[in-house]
């Protein structure tokens, strides 16, 4: 196989991955899974980030958009995910979700900014 055939190939490997591993997080987050589930899911995206050195927008929205998630202890996770991950594009993210949110919760996710910032 020539080097250009094996790169084509990698490429399209790291597609498939990709759309796969969409797949699950989508299924996994959804507002109407277990608690159980959707923790998991945060653990793997953390783990991917942190230990896989797996650098995706497409998993730094997943992350950001559990922030909203309405099972508090999941979104205590995310926080503490956040934390241990933040990078300058997971704080643009959180940026632009700060806008969709409101009241005490908003509050809450400044905060999270303002220390994810400082990293």
């Amino acid at each position: 196989m020539t080097p250009k055939n094996t790169k084509q190939k990698n490429v399209d490997l790291r597609k498939k991955f990709s759309i796969e591993m969409c797949d699950n997080f989508t299924q996994r987050l959804a507002p109407h899974q277990s608690r159980e589930i959707k923790l998991g899911a945060i653990i793997a995206i953390r783990n991917f980030i942190k230990e896989s050195n797996i650098n995706d927008s497409i998993l730094y929205s997943f992350l950001v958009d559990s922030i909203a998630d309405p099972d508090k202890k999941v979104r205590d996770n995310v926080f503490k995910v956040v934390r241990e991950v933040a990078n300058h594009e997971i704080v643009e993210l959180i940026e632009i979700k700060l806008k969709e949110l409101n009241g005490d919760f908003k509050n809450e996710v400044s905060k999270l900014l303002q220390e994810s910032s400082k990293k």
